[in-house]
């Protein structure tokens, strides 16, 4: 699998001159990978900033630099490449004997570390030290009066005032937006993890629909999801761990987990994968012997509405467009009482499933070659079932590429 550095510096650049922006400071531990390539560390997750800095200045000829805990720094150097890295102290302490000549250990240790230099560690980090690094960082790389972002999106309420009191000449800005766009284009890195995530949650769900019978729960139909999604990832030639995502609903209450599966249930199958810490997201629908009228009528209204979305999903169309043909779709067969808030979201590697930008009627940003999208038409309907389909699309730069070749027809299962 290909090293993974994502951030495209010369995209940043013109990012951050519309911006007016002199640089940027990532803090948000997603955005850190992004950024670097490197992960950062333990201390990151207490999700505080302060945990770990990265500069990125405007200019991409210029160096980025990293402030991060001392016993991350050799890796997260040798993964990132950085050089201009600046550590503090974590509560985790490392000696290095590597270099000492032999003899007794504990004369090899004091030797590393005189007692004199031993000092306390604080319980995890010091807020008060990292944010004077970054002080110290920025006057050293002359930023201590630019034109900064940061990532507002992600800080917490907690520590927003530290960035104003340890560097009071910067002119700090959110760059939260500025930050997604960068990470709304994929590199072909990232595209080859999203791509086997859904690969792998496209034989775990196929695998899962094939085990649906009388009395099967949604646990049971989840463990199957997991097994079958991990041996495919193998298959495929990844050895790290494989993550399932998602959920299944089993009956006509529409939300939750739901009942042991009888004849004439809906299931929902909205399941994904985590690769390498890029998330999948894809979605069918099943029934458990012949479906109704009704669930027919629901189905297929969703399918026509999805396939008439997917012609507006192309380069250089706003997604809203997308949103409204669907919308329209499904009201001009009769449901004008259908609403949903969004159709669908990228991918990538947050926290959460569903990264901007959405498929929204208010959502103006067109789409763009190198997107990763989900795009999906659900519907809750409780007394019937819960009804969804979902495809995770990689954007080309004149069509769309479909991440699943499961069969977007309603499954019936016998």
């Amino acid at each position: 699998m290909a090293f993974l550095r994502p951030l495209n510096r010369q995209r940043a650049q013109i990012l951050m001159e519309q911006e007016g922006l002199d640089g940027i400071v990532l803090i948000q531990p997603e955005s850190i990978i992004y950024g670097t390539g490197a992960r950062p560390g333990g201390a990151a997750g207490w999700r505080r900033a302060g945990a770990v800095f990265v500069i990125v200045p405007a200019d991409s000829r210029e160096p980025l630099t990293a402030i991060v805990g001392d016993f991350y720094a050799e890796e997260f150097r040798t993964a990132s490449g950085i050089d201009d890295i600046i550590t503090f102290p974590v509560w985790v302490d490392l000696i290095d004997i590597s270099k000492v000549p032999n003899g007794q250990l504990t004369e090899r240790l004091s030797a590393a570390r005189p007692p004199e230099q031993v000092h306390q560690r604080p319980a995890n980090f010091d807020r008060r030290q990292t944010f004077a690094l970054l002080a110290g960082t920025l006057a050293r790389r002359g930023l201590s009066t630019a034109r900064l972002g940061t990532e507002h999106a992600f800080l917490p309420v907690a520590d927003q005032a530290c960035f104003n009191e340890s560097c009071p000449n910067v002119r700090w800005s959110d760059a939260s937006k500025l930050v997604s766009r960068l990470r709304m284009i994929k590199s072909i890195a990232e595209i080859e993890r999203l791509k086997l995530a859904g690969q792998s949650a496209e034989a775990g769900t196929a695998a899962a629909i094939a085990h649906i019978r009388p009395g099967c729960t949604a646990d049971e139909l989840l463990s199957v999801f997991r097994t079958a999604s991990a041996q495919c990832a193998a298959e495929l030639g990844y050895n790290g761990p494989v993550l399932a995502n998602g959920g299944i609903t089993i009956g006509p209450g529409a939300t939750g987990k739901g009942r042991p599966a009888e004849r004439g249930d809906v299931i929902r199958l909205d399941l994904g994968c985590v690769v390498d810490g890029y998330t999948s997201d894809c979605a069918r629908t099943a029934v458990l012997g012949w479906p109704s009228a009704d669930q027919q009528a629901i189905y297929g209204a969703l399918r026509n509405a999805f396939e008439a979305g997917l012609e507006r999903l192309r380069p250089g169309v706003p997604l809203r467009e997308v949103h409204a043909t669907a919308m329209k779709t499904m009201h001009a067969q009769g449901f004008d009482m259908y609403c949903r808030g969004h159709f669908g979201h990228g991918l990538g590697a947050s926290v959460f499933v569903e990264e901007w930008p959405f498929i929204a009627a208010d959502e103006t940003t067109e789409i763009e070659p190198g997107m990763v999208l989900a795009y999906e038409l659900p519907w809750y309907i409780r007394g019937l079932g819960a009804f969804m389909l979902e495809d995770q699309f990689t954007v080309g730069a004149r069509s769309v590429d479909a991440g699943w070749t499961l069969s977007r027809e309603l499954a019936i299962c016998d």
